[in-house]
């Protein structure tokens, strides 16, 4: 036994070069083994950390909300009905709650009665229409008095009466603003039309009455009707009182009438 155990050693003696390089070899296999599995435990954490942080991302983001045929799908598939709480029927609500703006009143007339076109200008070198066909019956006349038959005097007329049987329609001479619709024992129920530049028009011994104070007229625009003469001309019959003023002033119809 002690031989066997001599005869050993002295191979190992004799081969400790190549011993010496196994255990080496084993050792390099080792350090290389435990490297190896090292680094495939770091790839695995950060994969599992990188999968974490894209979980993450993904399911904090908003989803993007679209109609589909009376149901809400986001972008990534998932599908939900709609309900009183969703966010798109909110959305739509607010839409429908915008201000409404109010609906201007229309105001109505007893006859169609025209605004103007910009603003109101008459002038000395305007004319007018008739607002009814008929006889001058007494004329203007400021500077010298006529004769009033039913008066039985003279006196001067600050208008001309143009004769028209009672029912007749007045119509409007020229393009104004009603300012006044007012009634006196001499000549009746009559209505002011501001023509522009401090100038206006008066109809008076009238009967109906289709416009008030405020409307807007145009030439040949229905005013109202003739009515019965006052008490102080009845001698002079049925007619319209017609007067133009500038400013205070009353001015010669017949002047501006073509």
């Amino acid at each position: 036994m002690k031989q066997g155990n001599t005869n050993l050693l002295q191979k190992l003696k004799d081969n400790a070069f190549y011993v010496a390089l196994g255990i080496g070899l084993i050792a390099l296999l080792a350090v290389v083994a435990v490297y190896t599995v090292e680094q495939q435990n770091n790839q695995i954490a950060e994969l599992d950390l990188n999968t974490a942080s894209d979980y993450k991302e993904v399911t904090t983001e908003e989803p993007v909300i679209e109609e589909t045929n009376g149901s809400i799908a986001d972008l990534s598939g998932e599908t939900y009905r709609e309900d009183s709480t969703t966010e798109v029927e909110l959305q739509n609500t607010e839409e429908l709650t915008e201000e409404v703006l109010p609906v201007e009143e229309t105001t109505e007339y007893a006859l169609p009665v025209s605004s103007p076109a910009g603003e109101l200008s008459f002038n000395s070198e305007e004319t007018i229409s008739w607002p009814v066909n008929g006889e001058v019956i007494l004329p203007y006349s400021m500077n010298t008095t006529v004769h009033f038959k039913t008066l039985d005097q003279y006196q001067c007329n600050p208008g001309m009466m143009i004769a028209a049987g009672s029912g007749t329609t007045v119509k409007s001479a020229y393009l104004g603003q009603v300012t006044k619709v007012t009634s006196d024992n001499v000549y009746g129920n009559m209505v002011t039309v501001y023509l522009g530049n401090d100038y206006s028009a008066v109809y008076g011994q009238l009967d109906t009455i289709y416009v008030k104070e405020g409307d807007y007229v145009k030439a040949g625009d229905s005013i109202g009707t003739i009515g019965a003469p006052t008490d102080s001309f009845t001698e002079e019959g049925s007619h319209l009182f017609f007067q133009l003023y500038d400013g205070d002033t009353p001015v010669d119809p017949m002047l501006f009438i073509e």
